[in-house]
């Protein structure tokens, strides 16, 4: 740093939002309206890190008056909200000075924001009590300047300031929230989460836990989704799997009627996705087919296959994505999956367990629950055998395919409801379990490869039908299509393979990794 810039005071005043108990803070979501400054307008800030979502919107940035929310915010936010009406909780008015850190060619380092606070909550009952602080805000502008954090933050700590206790602003005004939903949060009458039933982690604990945590995963894709964020389908789609199938596998211990009536609304949530996420594949594999042939997309191969074509392929497949993408948003933006998310956050405030269930089984939870997860292994087995070398009599390929694909069901199924609660919860299952589960994952993958390969052959052959009826050349066509025969018998025989291991002992070897 070698200059400084000071800008002019400027006034401004923010207006907090939340519902009534508080939903979005308790979710780590920050919806706030600013007058006056750079920046005013509409702002929503949603999770942290990789996934972090901010957007801001002017809409009536100039009109102190108009505290209606912009539809296009209110989306974002709405998988915490839902019908929920959305209501000030916290008002600020801020005389801001901002310093500019500049180098020696005039270039912004970064800004040192000097703020004097007069905050209120509003609709509480503490309303009427006005608080009062100063506080530093430092902000690097360009990436190369971070080190001038430490530096500028030992600077303002020798002239008095010390690290805010408090999570956020809104934090200062109205205190913080817990969210009972939260993994570690307490079960009504049962203890924490993380609690021990005599002296081993406890069914109850670990499935509500283990499920409170996928929903958190879930809600976190939900605004990704509505914003078309690159993979957010597919993730959103794995989160729905995750707890469908922790829920399939352990349910001998879960309360049977409730844990249907959730398996229904993720089977209903899964299928909403499931149009958009095979366009989406479908679309993105022409250029990696394309890539993927002798000599790359510059080959020999590949200049066989005309450009007319490729457009075709790529084109039909995004518009597919289109159409379904935004079929499924205005189910989300309905009331039926309000309602969805509703059931689903009351099912994880403490999962239900049979009411017959034997103490002994529901206080210890490796125990209850590796017997189920080794059983799932039996069903993909079971599953696998029925597949076989090649089609049975009178059988078509077709239905050798869905057998093969029932196999990676279940593989992904085993390898979801073990893997959900390990992440969530610690739990030891066992080294046998946990190697079992690596070699139904490298299943899952290979079976995956597999039926990509055979969706993505049915698109070459559909769409160069329709090439043909317009009289255009469809050799490349059949490039592409033939190309995926080699891929679909090397992925079959690495199956074959993975299911002989996942019927040994289960011991680790060293290709377990």
């Amino acid at each position: 740093m070698a200059r400084v810039r000071y800008r002019p005071p400027m006034a401004l005043e923010t207006v907090y939002f939340d519902t009534a108990d508080r939903d979005l803070s308790a979710n780590g979501v920050t919806l706030r309206r600013r007058t006056g400054g750079t920046d005013a307008g509409w702002h929503v800030t949603i999770g942290t890190g990789d996934r972090r979502i901010a957007m801001q919107s002017a809409r009536g940035s100039g009109d102190a008056a108009d505290l209606t929310v912009p539809s296009r915010i209110l989306d974002l936010v709405r998988v915490h909200t839902r019908c929920r009406a959305l209501t000030q909780i916290a008002r600020l008015n801020t005389r801001r000075t901002v310093v500019d850190l500049m180098d020696g060619q005039g270039h912004l380092l970064a800004e040192v924001s000097d703020d004097r606070v007069a905050a209120a909550s509003v609709g509480l009952r503490a309303e009427s009590r006005v608080q009062h602080w100063r506080e530093w805000a430092v902000e690097v502008i360009d990436a190369r300047a971070e080190g001038l954090l430490d530096g500028v933050g030992r600077l303002l700590e020798t002239a008095g300031a010390r690290v805010s206790a408090a999570g956020s602003t809104v934090e200062k005004v109205v205190g913080p929230t817990a969210d009972p939903l939260d993994p570690q949060a307490p079960l009504a009458g049962h203890g924490n989460t993380t609690g021990h039933d005599g002296g081993s982690l406890g069914v109850r604990s670990v499935l509500t836990a283990t499920v409170r945590a996928q929903l958190k995963v879930l809600k976190g894709w939900d605004p990704l989704v509505r914003r078309d964020v690159e993979d957010s389908v597919h993730q959103y789609r794995v989160a729905c799997r995750t707890l469908r199938s922790l829920l399939q596998t352990y349910a001998p211990l879960l309360d049977p009627e409730a844990t249907r009536a959730v398996v229904k609304d993720l089977r209903k949530l899964g299928r909403l996705l499931s149009v958009a996420r095979d366009a989406e594949v479908a679309r993105d594999q022409v250029a990696q087919r394309i890539g993927a042939l002798p000599g790359g997309r510059g080959g020999p191969v590949a200049v066989l296959i005309h450009a007319r074509a490729v457009k075709r392929l790529q084109r039909s497949q995004a518009r597919r994505y289109a159409t379904a993408h935004a079929r499924q948003l205005r189910r989300m933006r309905g009331a039926w999956y309000a309602e969805v998310l509703d059931r689903l956050d009351a099912f994880a405030l403490e999962v239900p367990l049979r009411a017959d269930l034997p103490p002994q089984d529901a206080a210890d939870a490796a125990e209850s629950m590796v017997p189920l997860a080794a059983d799932q292994v039996d069903t993909v087995l079971a599953l696998a055998a029925a597949v076989g070398p090649g089609e049975g009599p009178g059988e078509g390929p077709g239905e050798r395919l869905e057998r093969m694909h029932g196999v990676r069901k279940e593989a992904k199924r085993l390898r979801y409801a073990v893997k959900a609660v390990q992440d969530a919860t610690g739990l030891d299952l066992g080294t046998e379990l946990a190697a079992r589960m690596r070699t139904a994952k490298a299943l899952q993958e290979v079976l995956g490869e597999h039926r990509d390969s055979v969706l993505f052959q049915q698109h070459v052959l559909t769409t160069s039908r329709r090439a043909a009826a317009r009289g255009e050349d469809t050799f490349g066509y059949g490039v592409l299509f033939a190309a995926e025969l080699a891929l679909q018998a090397r992925t079959e025989a690495e199956a074959e393979a993975l299911v002989a291991r996942l019927a040994g002992s289960g011991r680790p070897d060293a290709s377990d990794g």
